[in-house]
Order: structure tokens, then C-alpha cells, then sequence
């Protein structure tokens, strides 16, 4: 029960730590475009909040991904656990 609850714990601070980053790099990037000069600046601005939020939800989904298999396998036998391990 212990390690389900550590691992539920797990979840949770992943997700919060994901809307916190997403939600600070939404910041910058309306302030990027507050202080665009002209549609290139714009532009700019808009492509590379485009990329870098592409980055962080991938990221987001490894992680999380990584997360939900050590969720699903807590609780198991070693052996499982290992056969998990080499289907990576």
C-alpha cells in the first residue's frame, strides 16, 4: 500500500510540476508577443512557443509514461517487474 501511495505521490507532483513549468513558458511567450515589434518578431515569437511547448509535452508524455508503468507494476513479483524492464 505504501508504494502504491508514493507512487500515486509521484503522479501528482509530476503533473503539477508540469502545468507550473508549461504555465511559466505561456508567460514568457505572451510577453514576447506584448513586446513584438512587427509580424516577424510575431512570428518569431509564435514559432518558438510552438516548439518548445512540442518539447514539453513529449517530455511530459515520457515521463508520465515512465511514471504509469512503475504505477502498474508496483505491487508485483521481481520477475514481472524484470520481463516489464526488458520490454522497455
Amino acid at each position: 500500500l505504501q508504494a502504491c501511495v508514493e507512487a500515486g505521490t509521484c503522479w501528482q507532483q509530476e503533473i503539477a510540476r508540469f502545468v507550473e513549468h508549461r504555465l511559466a513558458e505561456n508567460m514568457r511567450s505572451w510577453q514576447a508577443v506584448a513586446g513584438a515589434r512587427d509580424v516577424a518578431s510575431l512570428v518569431k515569437a509564435q514559432q518558438d512557443w510552438s516548439v518548445k511547448a512540442a518539447a514539453d509535452y513529449a517530455e511530459a508524455a515520457q515521463r508520465m509514461r515512465a511514471l504509469a508503468t512503475t504505477l502498474s507494476l508496483t505491487g508485483t513479483t521481481p520477475a514481472v517487474q524484470q520481463s516489464a524492464q526488458l520490454l522497455g
